[in-house]
Order: C-alpha cells, then structure tokens, then sequence
C-alpha cells in the first residue's frame, strides 16, 4: 500500500482544485515541489499559456532514465485537507508531466506539510504535532 493524502492547490492564477496526491520519499527535490498531469495543470490555469518562468527541465527517473519535464516556479499553495482540520498554506514549485496519471509530493513538500510516514505498507501517517496521539489512514 501507499500513502496517499487529500490536497487542496490554489495556483498562482486563481484557480483551486481538491484532488488525491501520492506521499513519496521517491520524489526528491531542493524545494517543496509537487508533480501534476496536464489536465490538473490545465484546471490550475497553468496551461496551456505557460505563467512567466516556466522552463523544460531533464528530470532523472527511479530506473534511471531521463524525461523532460514543465517546470513552474512558485506555482501553487498547498495544504493537506483531513476531515478534522486543513494543514498547509506552503508554497511550492510545479512540474507537469504529460504522462502522470497522479499527483505526487516531493520529500521537501510533504516534510513542510508536517506529514508523518508511520506505516508505509499499511498506509498510516499522521501530521508532526499528532506525532504518538494519532493514526490516519491513506485514502
């Protein structure tokens, strides 16, 4: 099992959406940085007319190979949305992916959200401050 957390993205543009995204410790960047497919990138407003500062970056994959990436600077906020409270408000950098069929968080973004990896395979966490009180579930 992964763990995978509700988010709430407000872009740069305006726009808002609520959508599922993948905490990985795979993803990592400098910054709080988050991936999205075009589609989510095209409800943000962020395509098709690239925001200032955009540029095509070669990101390194898990396997090895090289793919090029949209890079948008300080792109989006974004906080986790739990049923009991809403964490977040951080700023982060967006790359789109053309083939991504999810959203994924970088290690530097979900650290800045305050998200507790406790079970990986079970697919339990909790925010830093629920840290030894609480268990949440992977959606």
């Amino acid at each position: 099992m992964a763990i995978r957390v509700r988010v709430k993205l407000s872009s740069m543009m305006g726009k808002v959406t609520i959508i599922k995204a993948l905490v990985t410790t795979g993803y990592e960047s400098q910054e709080p940085e988050i991936l999205i497919p075009r589609s989510v990138a095209e409800e943000l407003g962020l395509l098709p007319k690239l925001p200032s500062g955009s540029e095509v970056r070669n990101y390194v994959l898990a396997d090895g190979t090289v793919t090029r990436l949209i890079f948008i600077p300080s792109a989006v906020k974004v906080w986790v949305v739990e049923g009991d409270r809403e964490v977040g408000g951080v700023e982060a950098h967006v790359t789109v992916s053309e083939r991504a069929d999810e959203v994924l968080l970088s290690d530097k973004l979900a650290s800045k959200l305050g998200i507790v990896l406790l079970d990986i395979g079970e697919g339990l966490w909790c925010f830093r401050d629920e840290l030894g009180r609480t268990v949440r579930r992977s959606l």
